[in-house]
């Protein structure tokens, strides 16, 4: 490498440090604002949360609202943190204070964003966690109509949340039933100027009946549900059915949930 070279290459270097050290001071100065509102609710068993609230500058255009990356480009400043609860094995309450406005320097940033990852465990291995994306979003304001908070300052949401089930395609699990997660909520969204020292509650409730991922790979019977082969040019069941064994928890069955007939 030619000395040229190598000069641009500390030369990119120092740049890099000489940013990141800049960006280190301006971050300690970070602060939240005293104005909050408080998010609570209550998870089942064998649930948990992230909640990820996320803030943006108020005048993203302003000076003291950009910052630079390693490359030297120039973006508005952002915000985010998460705080974690932890999956339980019996029903758990949560109430966190989340503040409606967070500093850095001269640059206000305000709540824009409560993103929440709804932790669920169907059994005790790793792989059997998974999750569900939802949160609320945030603005400046909302349609006439939009549900509001009641007199006592607190606005309810009630959240649905699903099991679905499937046989793997990993290697290393092949044909074990594992499940994926699905949440639906409504009336996720939110008016700024109304939520300093209100409340949002949130209540997730688990729909006791489980259903397939996919639509025509299993078939319902009296006893439960179970797996099909697929055609060779399509993995929905064949007609007349022909029904396959899978794997739960280390067993072969042939019908869901009960493992046998």
């Amino acid at each position: 490498m030619g000395i040229l070279a190598i000069a641009l290459l500390s030369l990119n270097a120092c740049s890099w440090v000489a940013v990141a050290a800049k960006e280190g001071v301006v971050s300690a100065t970070g602060r939240y604002g005293l104005d909050s509102f408080t998010f609570e609710g209550t998870l089942p068993a064998e649930f948990g949360m992230d909640i990820m609230p996320a803030y943006d500058p108020v005048d993203p255009e302003s000076s003291v609202c950009q910052r630079q990356n390693l490359l030297g480009e120039w973006s508005p400043r952002y915000y985010g943190t998460s705080d974690n609860i932890p999956i339980q094995a019996q029903p758990q309450s949560f109430s966190h204070k989340v503040p409606l406005t967070y500093s850095v320097g001269l640059c206000t940033m305000r709540l824009t964003a409560l993103d929440l990852d709804i932790n669920g465990r169907h059994g005790p291995q790793r792989w059997q966690q998974t999750y569900a994306n939802g949160g609320f979003r945030i603005f400046k304001q909302l349609p006439a109509d939009a549900p509001g908070f009641d007199k006592d300052g607190i606005r309810a949401v009630t959240a649905q949340c699903s099991w679905l089930f499937q046989q793997s395609q990993a290697k290393s699990r092949f044909g074990e039933l594992e499940k994926l997660l699905t949440c639906e909520a409504s009336g996720t969204h939110l008016q700024y100027d109304q939520l300093a020292g209100k409340t949002v509650k949130l209540v997730i409730e688990v729909n006791p009946e489980e259903r397939p991922s996919v639509r025509n790979r299993w078939i319902k019977g009296d006893r439960g549900w179970k797996p099909c082969l697929g055609t060779e040019k399509s993995d929905r069941c064949q007609q007349p059915p022909i029904f396959k064994t899978f794997l739960m928890n280390g067993q072969t069955c042939t019908v869901y949930p009960g493992c046998t007939e």
